[in-house]
């Protein structure tokens, strides 16, 4: 059995390398969130070379749809096998699809590797909060979520420039490629550095409650995503189906042993309105990234590197200002630079509203580094308050399901973007229509900014000094 060593004691190695240990974890992050960035401008390309347009979607289907449905499959695995274990799985997974990737010879080939890439980006995202957690004490624990909060939107910076770079040096297959040396420094930082971990006690991973909880998000997302941007007979089955696959997990959770997603957990209102402000929050993020780079090339008339150039403000301010949100919570309650985070954006979208096409690029990018700042502040705090109400045993799942909420919110915004508004329209007409969407994406903020209310991270807990079972790998 593994033999506890205290996160308080300066002389375990656990305590001497934890940060090490969790730069490993998240460039494990980084090259997920990087290869979801830089395919994107690669499709084109892909497309001509397998001689498809449409199907070319699947491309990025296939990662987003495992990457998201497995996030709480994984997460309950990593409480029951430890998260060391299921990050190390993540990152070969995720390499070994990645070399597939740039194999491929068809769609066919191409879509199965990226299902494979998308199982480990899955496995990795579930446990990276929880080694968060579970391997810094909680007055450290906001810094160590912006550690996180840093390393990962800079996958999402240098993705798309990054992309352009390596596909005009070497062709498509290099953008694969190029998560082979992350990757190789992520697993050694992690083998070499991260303490092994395991569950107190015998649990029994949930097979019923993870099938269906897979399935639920699976029929969500296929059904929130139609095939030619209109809601189909298909897709409204696809929901159904969500709905039935839901109703299905919440008898089968009453009943089951070592639940996936405990009853108890779900019913405490420290932990589930938290997680609403950070779907809402990721709502407002991906809604305003649909619309805005059509904004900027449409009616502005700026080409796509300019374009990039622009929103680049966004996830830049948001990185740098995920440090001082992180620094905030660990001094004070997250409640306070959760609530200041939530704000700034609410004003930073606000000023979205009287958008008109006399507006110069510098006005856009303003904007952005505005809500990117309260965006940064908001990350930390609303990771740690989920993790404050989370017990120990369910720090996997816990975790988990924030990233789950996350690309939830992801999967919402474009779907709700485009009922105000569709491609289609030009002129003024869309102008209008953008606003509209800004108006709702308000709406989302300030129940981003309301559910900041219901965070209950008390003294006693953050003071609290649990111990680690790990040792030293």
């Amino acid at each position: 059995m593994p033999q506890g060593l205290s996160i308080s004691n300066p002389l375990s190695p656990a305590y001497r390398w934890r940060w090490w240990a969790l730069i490993g974890a998240s460039l494990a992050v980084f090259m997920s969130a990087l290869d979801s960035n830089v395919v994107n401008v690669a499709l084109p390309i892909m497309a001509r070379t397998f001689h498809t347009e449409r199907q070319i979607r699947w491309v990025v289907l296939g990662y987003i749809l495992p990457g998201t449905a497995l996030l709480g499959a994984f997460g309950a695995l990593s409480d029951s096998l430890g998260r060391r274990a299921v990050t190390l799985i993540g990152v070969s997974l995720f390499l070994a699809g990645s070399v597939l990737c740039g194999l491929a010879q068809n769609l066919d080939q191409m879509i199965v590797f990226r299902v494979i890439q998308g199982i480990g980006a899955a496995a990795i995202g579930s446990a990276i909060i929880a080694i968060a957690t579970v391997n810094f004490a909680p007055e450290e624990r906001g810094r160590a979520m912006s550690v996180i909060g840093l390393i990962a939107p800079l996958g999402a910076v240098v993705g798309p420039s990054l992309g352009g770079l390596l596909i005009g040096a070497l062709g498509w297959p290099s953008i694969f490629y190029i998560n082979m040396p992350f990757g190789a420094l992520a697993l050694f930082l992690i083998i070499r550095l991260l303490p092994r971990d395991s569950a107190r006690g015998a649990k029994v991973f949930d097979i019923p409650g993870a099938a269906l909880f897979t399935v639920a998000l699976l029929f969500l997302i296929l059904g929130l995503n139609p095939a030619d941007g209109r809601i189909s007979t298909l897709d409204i089955l696809l929901l159904a189906g969500s709905a039935a696959a839901v109703a299905g997990l919440v008898f089968v959770e009453r009943r089951a042993a070592d639940p996936l997603v405990p009853p108890l957990l779900v019913r405490q209102g420290a932990f589930t309105i938290p997680m609403m402000g950070i779907m809402t929050f990721a709502i407002v993020g991906t809604g305003l990234g649909f619309v805005l780079p059509f904004f900027l090339e449409a009616t502005l008339g700026l080409s796509p590197e300019r374009t990039g150039l622009t929103l680049l403000f966004f996830p830049l301010m948001m990185a740098i200002t995920s440090q001082v949100g992180g620094r905030l919570s660990d001094r004070f309650n997250p409640k306070l630079p959760a609530a200041v985070g939530a704000a700034i954006s609410l004003v930073g979208i606000a000023l979205f509203l009287p958008m008109n096409a006399a507006w110069h690029p510098v006005d856009v990018a303003l904007r952005g580094a505005v809500i990117g700042t309260g965006f940064g502040f908001f990350i930390s705090p609303s990771a740690v308050a989920v993790m404050a109400a989370t017990p120990r045993d369910h720090v996997g799942v816990g975790g988990a399901l924030i990233n789950t909420s996350r690309f939830l919110g992801f999967a919402l915004g474009p779907t709700l973007a485009t009922i105000f508004w569709n491609p289609g329209i030009q002129g003024a007409a869309s102008i209008s229509s953008m606003r509209t969407v800004v108006a709702v994406m308000v709406l989302a903020q300030m129940v981003t900014l309301v559910t900041v209310l219901g965070y209950r991270v008390t003294k006693q807990e953050r003071q609290a000094r649990p111990s680690v079972e790990s040792h030293a790998a």
